[in-house]
């Protein structure tokens, strides 16, 4: 079969919805091909990895008519909306994972979908959004040689390295929780409120995704192919071990969030208590004397010192002892 040397530029157009497509050499490097390559593939010229946009109306005629998967495998590939899971065809081995959206002004939580399919000899992914997963794996077949000999070392790489990308987006969560305790400010509770409530829910959304992931990993492992070698199982075991902990760190970072929404409410209510409970001991102060000024005050015959021009001062000093009688007594009884 003739190829296209391994020196063409990696980013090859987009020819029809054939992203880019490559045979593996078997030492971790692999040469580029096209769809004419593509269409004549056989066993003999090696493993085979074509990565596809899934919209193209020549990619889904291309699976329908020529890539020789059922039409039921098909179906479940080309579905707009799918949950993680891996499914056994009569042909092969299909994956259907989300990994983390890191294209520009998107949000971590905005999982992209990768479909994956496998016999053991070729490996087909197709994806709808941008997904730097078979982008890094390519890197490392073109320019590093150090990719993946196999298709089955191939099939779970790309799992593998799915999963490693969502390490900083489950640590970002954790560096958030951090500067927010660390930030903590009664001042700016109404804000710290809402943001710790937009990242609880940015947590929820990826969790909800990942959960199932993870059983779909499992159930992977549970019944592996036979094209899945022994160093591919246990790489597979390591990956569904590593979403597990992620999972287990997303929940504890859920946790967090609402440990400090509950501190928060807690300061809150204790800084009301505090306000209420300096207003009652001013309360209980004045109320006396609200009580002399408000029996004296009144506009009736018989008001003692009417005459007496020294009876304001005189009625100021009992003022001042009834005051000072009652800051000793709520000082004995610890009032403040």
């Amino acid at each position: 079969m003739d190829q296209v040397d391994r020196t063409q530029p990696i980013d090859m157009p987009d020819d029809d919805g054939l992203l880019f497509g490559c045979i593996l050499d078997g030492q971790g490097g692999a040469s580029v091909i096209g769809w004419t390559e593509v269409e004549a593939w056989t066993d003999d010229d090696g493993p085979l990895w074509v990565h596809l946009e899934q919209d193209s109306d020549r990619v889904q005629e291309w699976l329908r008519r020529k890539s020789g998967l059922t039409p039921t495998t098909v179906d479940a590939l080309l579905a707009d909306e799918t949950r993680p899971r891996v499914f056994r065809g009569k042909r092969g081995l299909a994956a259907i994972l989300r990994g983390v959206n890191t294209n520009p002004g998107s949000e971590p939580d905005d999982l992209v979908a990768i479909r994956m399919w496998s016999d053991g000899k070729r490996v087909i992914t197709l994806r709808h959004e941008r997904l730097m997963t078979p982008r890094d794996i390519q890197a490392q077949l073109l320019e590093q040689e150090s990719g993946p000999a196999t298709a089955a070392q191939l099939y779970e790489r790309l799992i593998g390295r799915l999963i490693d990308r969502m390490a900083g987006t489950v640590a970002a969560y954790d560096e958030t929780l951090d500067e927010i305790e660390a930030e903590l400010d009664i001042a700016r509770a109404a804000d710290t409120r809402r943001r710790l409530s937009d990242l609880r829910q940015s947590i929820v959304l990826l969790r909800r995704y990942m959960s199932p992931q993870r059983e779909a990993l499992n159930s992977l492992m549970v019944e592996p192919p036979i094209w899945l070698d022994e160093q591919c199982r246990i790489g597979l075991r390591e990956t569904a071990d590593k979403l597990l902990r992620y999972v287990e760190e997303l929940d504890t970072a859920r946790e967090r969030s609402m440990v400090i929404k509950d501190d928060i409410a807690n300061q809150l209510a204790e800084s009301t208590n505090k306000t209420l409970y300096v207003l009652a001991i001013i309360s209980a102060i004045f109320l006396p004397l609200a009580f002399l000024t408000g029996l004296l005050g009144i506009n009736v015959g018989g008001m003692p010192g009417v005459e007496s021009p020294f009876a304001f001062w005189i009625f100021c000093a009992i003022m001042v002892v009834l005051l000072i009688l009652e800051l000793i007594l709520f000082r004995r009884l610890k009032w403040f």
